[in-house]
């Protein structure tokens, strides 16, 4: 009789002893066909018993900050709670007495030692325990022992020995592996020996198996044995990929779910994984959770509180109105909100849209807040809405057992922004299973697997950071006081512990594979560079290329090999795979970013339209005259992005207000002496009738904005190049219409003054540069006919006159200077206008320097890389 430890993993253990096995993980209960029964819940219920409660996360962060309210000098007690939250749990774990950190020298161990008793009886007043002492509670004033087989408990803490020696009768099997490479279990080994556990001989294993030739292989740099292998990728997306084709692969050889396991940080791999799998039509078994904030019903709370909080922004409403789970604005209530930008509750009531739920007053009892949050859930439909999706009605049910805790104590009076600051952090609190379900290729973090067998590992993100885990210090108590603690004697991890656990968790987790092992990395991940796991160089491994014969590994991914070599679209499985609209849209924009002649896809419509038919503005030819589609576009096609509320002053509303309010400036006058006498007062009635008529009193700042533009008005008319002494205004916005080189163009002139030279056309501009003109023989947007066409305008009205052009500059106060017309030119111009008429020919063809592509409204219609072509 007695109690025996192991020393070397054997999961066939299980198997020879019929009594209870204790398993850290699910997966290795599994594995082992057991049912799970883990260290944790075994003493969960153990202090249950004895009527002792474990407290919630919800629980645990209230008390803390209690804590830290009577022991930390600090106004922000939710940040220093959140800030000693690890440290405070660590030292917990640790079971050190906490008398002697609050009689360390250094302060700060001092404070950490108060603050953790302050915790505790917090605690201990609720008859709570927090979960990291858990198995130090659990040892204590045992009466009752059972026989258990340990198995999975490789590198066990001191609380967790503790309460295995003190909860294991006769019979009971620890199965600790000895190594040097982790010395702790030496020391382990010691203190049971101590207290009465027997060393067991070790079973003879057969040691040409991989998984014990890869452990010989890490400590001594033995040759690696057949069916290791190591892939790189150039970016995590890419390893996922080949990984799960490598998978497939085996599948189509008929080797079962169960035989294949991934292995690797679960966070970063989980989602692009399940997504990707998903696209393979390859089942996937993902358990690692992720917090409420990270699911759909998370963003959608945040945004719900982000809209009580700042009154109902346009932004935030609108998405929360949208989401997929609320679905509370129609299509045709979201196209008036785009064109109206409602803020505030007000608005959004004028709107049509009900919002009375939400508007809440400062101040409720903390039960009186949770069911308005309730009643919101469920008179929005909520929970009907997340049916959709499994993750989502876990995530629903999830919250109201958080909500529930949250209401007491009952009668607490918060705040709103006191309950916004709560319900956000049980979000990041609380979690759910990523993706609820069973069944399919098991994927897991490597500790969670340790002592099991699979014939088939993949191991993904073999970098540094990730295997090895990086080793993070601890802001409060760092390695260098954690060092001195542990020569006191005090049993705190240090760095070299925690490296140590590192390297034999590796070690221990080359023991899976029965068949092969693939390792992986990628070369890249959030565009970081990574830098290869040492474990790697330590086994000797250098990368191997893959398979050429691996399948195509899904649906999407043969159209696109399909679509990418034209000799097998004629095939029969073409046929199958690829529907005619995705050939056809595939062809279509192959030829687009082809040199082929453009075609009907590309604004070569083919359609002619008599030139005399039309109406040109100078705008529209100068539109026509830098890119034929964009014009095509605008005009024929008659495109345009949907009617959305201006949110700040555009530069075509700001022409539009210097250009009114200089008309109605400029009415009365007529020579520089009457500008003179022109005053403040009438400058800023001008501009007020002005932005009454362009509604800009309706824009959100405008108040702020509005002496900006009033002061740079008011600049320009008290300069002299804006209206020289020697000049007289004769006309102000005169129309005109006429034939010009073949084509119908009308237009209206800014002003027309009269010099000793003779006319004067000045055209206002709020830009600083002289406009982009249409392209020139050369390709470039340099030919200007906006002045052009000015001049010959005004020739007609005014037969005997002289006539100059020039632009005026606002922003810059000045007159601006341009390239002089040249007859041939302009005349050329209009012939091509007329040929692309004619002719139904408007292809993508911006100037030589794309500033038509500058400020372009159709870039997702003509949907040009850089091959721009220039017809």
């Amino acid at each position: 009789m007695g109690r025996y430890i192991l020393p070397e993993v054997q999961p066939t253990v299980a198997l020879e002893h019929k009594f209870q096995v204790i398993t850290p993980s699910k997966a290795i209960a599994s594995y082992l066909k057991v049912p799970h029964c883990s260290l944790e819940s075994l003493t969960q219920n153990i202090v249950r018993r004895r009527g002792i409660g474990i407290a919630s996360v919800l629980l645990s962060r209230r008390l803390l900050q209690n804590a830290v309210r009577e022991v930390v000098e600090t106004k922000d007690i939710e940040g220093t709670a959140r800030a000693f939250l690890a440290t405070v749990k660590d030292v917990l774990c640790s079971g050190i007495d906490l008398t002697k950190l609050q009689q360390n020298s250094d302060w700060r161990i001092q404070q950490l030692g108060k603050l953790a008793s302050a915790y505790q009886n917090q605690l201990r007043q609720r008859n709570r325990l927090d979960a990291a002492e858990l198995y130090w509670q659990g040892a204590q004033q045992i009466v009752y022992q059972k026989t258990y087989l340990f198995y999975g408990y490789f590198t066990p803490g001191k609380d967790e020995v503790t309460l295995i020696n003190a909860i294991a009768a006769d019979n009971s099997v620890l199965v600790l592996p000895i190594d040097n490479l982790y010395p702790q279990n030496q020391q382990v080994l010691n203190w049971l020996q101590s207290q009465g556990w027997e060393l067991t001989s070790s079973q003879s294993q057969d040691t040409a198996k991989i998984n014990h030739r890869l452990q010989q292989c890490f400590k001594q740099k033995s040759p690696l044995p057949t069916g290791v292998s190591l892939n790189v990728f150039p970016s995590l997306e890419a390893e996922v990929r080949g990984v799960l084709t490598q998978v497939k692969a085996l599948q189509a050889q008929e080797i079962p779910a169960q035989d294949i396991v991934l292995i690797t940080k679960e966070q970063l791999y989980g989602e692009i994984l399940i997504d990707v799998a998903w696209e393979y039509n390859l089942p996937v078994q993902v358990a690692y959770e992720i917090s409420l904030e990270q699911t759909r019903l998370g963003a959608w709370l945040k945004l719900l509180l982000e809209v009580i909080r700042d009154n109902f922004p346009f932004e935030a409403t609108a998405k929360l109105l949208s989401h997929p789970l609320a679905k509370y604005m129609s299509a045709e209530m979201w196209s008036l909100a785009r064109q109206t930008h409602p803020q505030g509750f007000t608005a959004w009531q004028q709107l049509g849209v009900d919002l009375s739920l939400l508007n809440f007053d400062q101040n409720y009892r903390r039960e009186v807040w949770i069911n308005h949050l309730l009643d919101i859930l469920s008179t929005w439909d909520i929970l009907e809405n997340a049916k959709s999706w499994a993750r989502e009605v876990v995530a629903y049910y999830r919250l109201q057992e958080g909500l529930k805790e949250l209401t007491k104590p009952e009668a607490q009076q918060l705040s709103k922004q006191a309950f916004i600051n709560e319900i956000n952090e049980i979000l990041a609190l609380l979690t759910i299973p990523v993706q609820p379900g069973r069944g399919g290729i098991e994927l897991h973090c490597p500790t969670s697997l340790l002592g099991t067998n699979y014939p088939y590992v993949f191991v993904l993100g073999t970098v540094e950071g990730i295997l090895p885990a990086a080793i993070a210090e601890d802001s409060i108590l760092d390695f260098h006081h954690r060092k001195q603690l542990a020569q006191q004697g005090l049993n705190i991890q240090t760095a070299v512990d925690l490296a140590q656990k590192e390297t034999f968790d590796f070690y221990c987790l080359l023991n899976i594979p029965t068949h092969s092992i693939t390792f992986s990395y990628p070369e890249l991940i959030d565009r970081n560079l990574t830098i290869p796991s040492p474990y790697l160089s330590r086994l000797g491994l250098k990368p191997s290329p893959l398979k050429n014969n691996l399948p195509v590994a899904s649906l999407e991914l043969a159209r696109q090999l399909y679509l990418r070599q034209p000799h097998l679209l004629a095939t029969e499985t073409s046929s199958l795979l690829l529907i005619p609209e995705i050939t056809k849209a595939w062809q279509v924009e192959v030829r687009r970013e082809s040199a082929i002649a453009p075609d009907q896809y590309d604004g070569v419509i083919g359609i002619s339209i008599d030139p005399q038919s039309k109406i040109f503005s100078a705008s529209q030819l100068t539109q026509l005259g830098q890119c034929p589609f964009k014009w095509f576009s605008a005009r024929l096609l008659r495109l345009k992005e949907l009617t959305e509320a201006e949110s700040d002053l555009s530069a075509a509303v700001r022409g539009n207000l210097y250009h009114r309010c200089l008309e109605l400036s400029l009415a009365e006058i007529k020579t520089a002496n009457d500008l003179a006498k022109f005053n403040q007062e009438q400058l800023a009635q001008a501009f007020a009738t002005a932005e009454q008529e362009l509604k800009l009193t309706k824009l959100p700042g405008w108040k702020a904005q509005r002496q900006e533009h009033l002061n740079l008005l008011r600049l320009n008319l008290t300069t002299a190049e804006f209206f020289p002494i020697d000049r007289e205004l004769i006309a102000r916005e005169t129309k005109f219409g006429m034939q010009w080189y073949g084509l119908r163009v009308q237009g209206q002139v800014d002003r027309i003054d009269r010099t000793p030279a003779g006319l004067s056309v000045i055209d206002y501009k709020t830009s600083g540069a002289t406009p982009a003109g249409v392209k020139d023989a050369t390709g470039k947007a340099s030919l200007d006919i906006q002045l052009a066409i000015y001049q010959d305008a005004i020739a007609k009205i005014y037969p005997n006159e002289a006539i100059q052009a020039a632009y005026y500059s606002l922003t810059q106060q000045k007159i601006m200077s341009h390239r002089q017309k040249d007859a041939a030119e302009l005349a050329a111009f209009a012939e091509k206008v007329k040929f692309h008429l004619e002719q139904g020919y408007y292809p993508v063809a911006p100037d030589l320097d794309r500033k038509a592509c500058k400020y372009c409204d159709y870039d997702l219609v003509c949907r040009q890389g850089d091959r721009i072509r220039r017809k």
